[in-house]
């Protein structure tokens, strides 16, 4: 297949073998993943577990145990997964260490969805420097490293996420009919695990459709193949999504609703805060955590309306661990950041800026490239990144624009990353396939410096949370 090189020049983006690439990327990916799960298994230890709501998800956890059928303790957002992973945790355990267990295996699952991630790049980023950097990136962001770990169902979506991605990317590029057909019934098996994990993913299979007719489109793939992997890919998961609802409805079914919209909007994040930056957000380069409060006053400054806006807050919830739950869970009690970790998270939100660029433009560049090929039938963004791209805004959008007509947005923690990680990975593949694009025709060492630049950010990230 070809893509278009931002210069207007074009250049083959093959698929790289899986297996390929140099030994050095195969120690480097050896070395990420070990570090990764040992950042987790520290996390465990020092109670990063015991996060937000962790009353509620306990409760749900033992209400489990008591009744195996009760899946949902509060409404059908919140899903059982992370729920059986507490069960297993007090089956192995006697109950003596049951959501240490639960933590754990969380990071072992994450690490594997890790794996994918990189598995997946492999196949439309040329430069072994950039397919690293990927992954670095995204293992080592804060907001990964701690919201794997929390007993929450944020921390189980990232592996039947990655998982149906990377099938999905291997059957639409499988040069048999049978291989095709069998990588989409992966890719369903993805899809409905991840309805027992996170909400969204009742959404993404509009994300595989719009995949689907774009790469129809730009001739990569023929009508039929598109229809066969459409009907194996998408026809269980959105009928899962449907017998869980019904499981829920029949379960809640008079019980008062806890999360409620007012669709005239409940003026807290307006559509102002959540689109377009304040002047007033550079006090975000300071690094607030949730638990700082206003000067001579008793609110907690990133929970008082109007006080920050939604690109503000994202970005501060990307590069930092904004609950501080890092250092000993909810059990810290709000204590103060120490030192190193204030300053590394000051200097992480900082030198984010720049990422947090490439990521809006990134975006921004495949939504462009997508809608030429409906209009020209231009061939367009690289299918992996397309689908790591389209299945990221489908999770982010419907979340992020919602928030204008959810009550208690900033007081909740709405706002926080932990909803959104999924997305926050997709958004940095997508970052650095338009990064390999841009870097093909160019010297050989800029790839490595880029790398370079990455795993520093990375070692800040990490040392920013390591207690």
């Amino acid at each position: 297949m070809t893509s278009s090189h931002p210069s207007g020049t074009p250049e083959m983006a093959l698929p790289v073998p899986v297996g390929a690439g140099p030994k050095w990327e195969r120690w480097a990916l050896g070395m990420i993943l070990v570090l990764a799960a040992a950042a987790g298994f520290n996390h465990v230890h020092t109670n990063t577990i015991f996060g937000q709501d962790f009353g509620l998800h306990e409760g749900a956890t033992e209400e489990i145990l008591k009744n195996a059928s009760h899946w949902f303790p509060q409404d059908f957002t919140n899903r059982p997964m992370i729920y059986w992973l507490g069960v297993a945790g007090h089956w192995l355990t006697h109950g003596k260490a049951t959501y240490e267990v639960a933590g754990t295996l969380c990071v072992l699952l994450n690490t594997l969805a890790l794996f994918f991630l990189h598995a997946c790049t492999r196949r439309f980023i040329q430069s072994p420097w950039l397919r690293i950097s990927a992954l670095a990136f995204v293992a080592f962001l804060p907001t990964t490293l701690v919201t794997t770990v929390v007993y929450a169902g944020d921390a189980v979506g990232q592996l039947p996420f990655a998982l149906s991605i990377w099938a999905l990317l291997l059957s639409l590029e499988a040069t048999t009919t049978r291989r095709s057909a069998g990588y989409a019934v992966v890719a369903a098996f993805g899809l409905c695990l991840g309805n027992f994990s996170r909400f969204p993913f009742i959404v993404l299979p509009l994300a595989v459709l719009v995949v689907l007719i774009l790469t129809w489109r730009a001739g990569r793939l023929a009508g039929r193949r598109a229809l066969l992997i459409g009907l194996l890919a998408l026809v269980a998961p959105i009928l899962t999504s449907a017998w869980i609802h019904r499981q829920a409805t029949l379960q809640l079914q008079g019980l008062e609703e806890r999360h409620t919209h007012d669709w005239n909007g409940t003026g807290e994040m307006t559509w102002r805060y959540l689109l377009l930056p304040l002047k007033s957000d550079v006090r975000i380069f300071d690094a607030p955590s949730y638990w700082d409060r206003v000067p001579n006053g008793d609110d907690f400054v990133l929970s008082q309306e109007h006080n920050y806006s939604y690109p503000a807050l994202l970005h501060l919830g990307i590069y930092t661990d904004v609950l501080d739950y890092a250092d000993d869970g909810q059990l810290d009690n709000g204590k103060p950041r120490p030192e190193p970790q204030k300053t590394l998270c000051r200097w992480s939100v900082r030198v984010g800026v720049v990422t947090s660029l490439g990521l809006l433009f990134s975006v921004l560049a495949l939504v462009v490239r997508s809608v030429a090929v409906l209009r020209t039938r231009r061939d367009g963004p690289t299918t992996g990144a397309l689908l790591w791209g389209m299945m990221a805004l489908a999770w982010f959008l419907p979340i992020v624009l919602a928030f204008p007509y959810v009550h208690f947005v900033y007081e909740s923690g709405y706002f926080l990353t932990r909803l959104i990680l999924p997305a926050l990975w997709g958004f940095g593949v997508v970052m650095f396939a338009e990064a390999d694009l841009w870097l093909a025709h160019r010297p050989r060492w800029l790839p490595i410096l880029v790398a370079v630049l990455v795993l520093a950010q990375a070692a800040m990230h990490l040392r920013s949370v390591w207690y």
